[in-house]
């Protein structure tokens, strides 16, 4: 554990978070033996105790629990504890992801809120469609999210889930033929993608789970993914060859890609398609 990161990260969302936000905390702290209003004779902070937090938490405010906690005196503490702890911090999942590798060196195996894998900020869709190249956003199981017209154009029609387009899996069973050389170079990234992305995630994905049962399903697909695959393969500055869906040409697809706020496990996609000849 980085504990100086990680009590400094808890100290900050604490000193942000308004105590009025709580309603309960009168009473909560009247049962505990302290002043039940902030005022004369109580705490006249704003922002939440380190007390108030653990009886929220519903602890006995003697043990301290989240002093300890954001002291770094308590070392291992459990998801169930650090998620509770961020809801009444109200972190946002970007803050979340940093609390998680401050406290154990890694991302957290899921978002704070499942319903934020699909959150997309209205900014994104404005800057997606203003761009003159194709460009598309995903969450993380590859569903896309919003795309611009380019795009469109380019898969004609853009498919409803990019994993699924790469792999030629239903609805996209003839999708294969808009990728020349798909077993060197469309094949073995997606699947590797696909295999990093269920390695990554600590919990059980029912999304990708089904990609991975329908992968299996097929000889050629299955013997590729059961293969020795890079996990290291990404999107970003891949260089391949698609047919473009209007045009109805072979061109060279450079991408570029990133990772938008706001989207667990999300991709930005940025594309230019340039005609062979």
């Amino acid at each position: 554990m980085d504990s100086e990161r990680f009590g400094l990260i808890l100290t900050r969302a604490r000193q942000r978070t308004d105590a009025a936000d709580y309603p309960e905390l009168p009473e909560l702290r009247q049962k505990a033996g302290l002043a039940a209003e902030r005022g004369p004779g109580g705490r006249r902070l704003s922002y939440l105790s380190q007390v108030e937090i653990s009886l929220l938490l519903g602890y006995d405010a003697s043990r301290g629990i989240y002093a300890r906690l954001e002291r770094g005196l308590i070392t291992n503490p459990s998801d169930d504890l650090l998620r509770r702890i961020a809801t009444i911090l109200n972190l946002q999942e970007h803050q979340w992801h940093d609390l998680y590798v401050a406290a154990f060196g890694h991302r957290a195996p899921s978002p704070l809120r499942p319903a934020s894998m699909h959150a997309l900020h209205d900014s994104w869709n404005w800057a997606i469609q203003g761009q003159e190249h194709p460009a598309y956003i995903s969450d993380g199981a590859w569903n896309v999210l919003t795309y611009n017209e380019a795009a469109n154009a380019l898969f004609n029609p853009m498919p409803k889930n990019v994993m699924r387009w790469m792999l030629s899996l239903p609805p996209q069973e003839d999708s294969r033929a808009a990728m020349p050389g798909w077993a060197e170079g469309w094949g073995p990234v997606a699947l590797s993608q696909l295999a990093s992305a269920l390695h990554e995630r600590n919990e059980a994905h029912e999304e990708l789970r089904q990609i991975e049962r329908e992968v299996l399903q097929h000889p050629d697909l299955k013997a590729m993914y059961e293969s020795v695959l890079d996990a290291r393969i990404h999107p970003d500055g891949s260089r391949r060859l698609m047919v473009h869906g209007i045009r109805r040409e072979i061109g060279v697809l450079d991408a570029a890609a990133g990772t938008p706020v706001g989207v667990d496990h999300g991709r930005v996609i940025f594309m230019k398609w340039t005609p062979l000849t």
